[in-house]
């Protein structure tokens, strides 16, 4: 019975007590005025304030994304131009490697042309060697049998002559 008694005294959780509910919205009232004079303005500026913060923080990324940008077209005209002079760099490297590559195949052409004159005149000159020594030896061969068949030797004059005339039939049959 007492348990009983104690619960009537107490009321339930669903009872409402109006003292209890003036004095909850007089508490809720102060402190509700109290935080909206001290709490709340210094919450406003706080968020403001990383407002703010969160604002330069977007703008500045969005410069240095623009910048980057910039840098990233600058870079690809610089790399642009690099390729465009290697290019022009190659370019003149292989018509100067083709200049000298002409210059030695003509220096060695004309190298070959004199070197081919000059063995042509040895070649003449020592085939009129050989002729004026052929012709030398035909005409001592032509006076040493002159001489055996007269058997009997030859003047000078008659030497001469032979031999002239010898040296003439051998030149006309050569």
């Amino acid at each position: 019975m007492s348990g009983t008694l104690l619960a009537a005294a107490q009321g339930g959780f669903t009872d409402i007590n109006p003292a209890t509910i003036i004095w909850t919205w007089v508490s809720f009232g102060i402190t509700f005025l109290i935080l909206s004079k001290v709490a709340w303005p210094m919450l406003a500026r706080k968020m403001e304030a990383r407002e703010l913060r969160i604002a330069e923080g977007l703008k500045k990324a969005e410069e240095a994304e623009a910048r980057a940008r910039e840098l990233a077209a600058k870079q690809e005209q610089i790399l642009e131009e690099a390729r465009i002079q290697a290019q022009k760099f190659l370019a003149e490297t292989r018509a100067m490697a083709e200049n000298i590559k002409s210059e030695m195949i003509n220096a060695a052409q004309q190298e070959i042309a004199e070197l081919r004159e000059r063995a042509k005149k040895e070649i003449a000159l020592e085939q009129a060697q050989a002729v004026e020594d052929l012709k030398r030896a035909t005409v001592e061969l032509t006076l040493e049998a002159s001489g055996r068949l007269l058997k009997r030797e030859l003047r000078d004059e008659d030497h001469l002559r032979l031999a002239r005339e010898v040296v003439e039939e051998v030149a006309l049959t050569l």
